[in-house]
């Protein structure tokens, strides 16, 4: 008998829902049958997956265009998603991206840039969400952070910044939330195949003059697999987080990064 995650009907949004890993997220909850809130910066990649998951799934699609970085937007979102389907059962933030370089190369702006969308954007959604799941006893809460935030990569550390503080903050809520039902957790990918990277890699190069396979190679060196993850994997466990399956489970992060983490198990 397959086994059940129970995330027929449930109502997610799903913050960077258009591409990479947000996409690849909501490609995996539409197949168990939940309820989307796809949220995006852009209207011309968020169409696409849209009509995708209509198609594919005859998902209940709410489509959102907005900037995160705007301090209104997310209790926006949320009154968005409650006038619709009524409920917020899960929250999955998957928006964010950094630039890296050398450090006293690295202009303030990256490093607003940084804490602007993946931080505060993420903070403020976990905010606005977090009266509706309490008021029904019931939230997952799921951030995918990166395997930086607890191994800082020095090309890279405008990002691993916020990654570490959004560790900090998965943590601590979780233990604020708990009694109201809610579990709020996090994911820490490594290396993985998706439009970010590869732009992230472009800049690497253009910044070191290494190769992109030269800097694909620094990347995945200490993984055992000595390859990229897969998005699919990553999101699969983003889903799983979301489900009653790990009802046990908070205030915790999951790596997925091929075993580069040089720490125990």
């Amino acid at each position: 008998m397959p086994f059940d995650l129970k995330l027929k009907d449930k109502v997610a949004i799903v913050t960077g829902g258009s591409l990479g890993l947000g996409a690849e997220s909501a490609r995996q909850m539409a197949g168990e049958g939940t309820k989307l809130v796809l949220v995006s910066r852009k209207e011309d990649p968020l169409e696409p997956i849209c009509d995708e998951l209509t198609k594919a799934f005859c998902s209940d699609l709410l489509p959102i265009y907005a900037d995160l970085t705007d301090p209104a937007v997310p209790d926006a979102i949320a009154k968005q998603a409650l006038d619709k389907f009524g409920r917020i059962d899960i929250l999955a933030n998957c928006a964010g991206a950094a630039q890296g370089g050398i450090f006293w190369e690295i202009p303030d702006k990256v490093w607003d840039d940084a804490f602007a969308l993946k931080f505060f954007g993420t903070v403020r959604m976990m905010r606005a969400v977090i009266p509706a799941m309490r008021q029904q006893k019931y939230g997952r809460i799921v951030t995918i952070v990166g395997d930086t935030g607890k191994q800082p990569n020095p090309r890279l550390l405008p990002g691993s910044s916020s990654n570490a503080a959004l560790l900090a903050v998965t943590k601590g809520l979780a233990d604020e939330v708990g009694a109201d039902g809610i579990s709020v957790n996090a994911v820490n990918p490594g290396p993985t195949k998706t439009g970010r990277i590869t732009t992230l890699f472009d800049n690497l190069s253009r910044d070191t003059g290494k190769s992109l396979a030269e800097i694909e190679a620094d990347f995945t060196k200490d993984s055992p697999f000595k390859t990229m993850g897969d998005p699919v994997d990553v999101a699969r466990i983003v889903v799983f987080l979301c489900s009653d399956a790990a009802s046990n489970i908070t205030g915790t992060s999951i790596l997925t990064d091929g075993g580069r983490s040089r720490t125990l198990a």
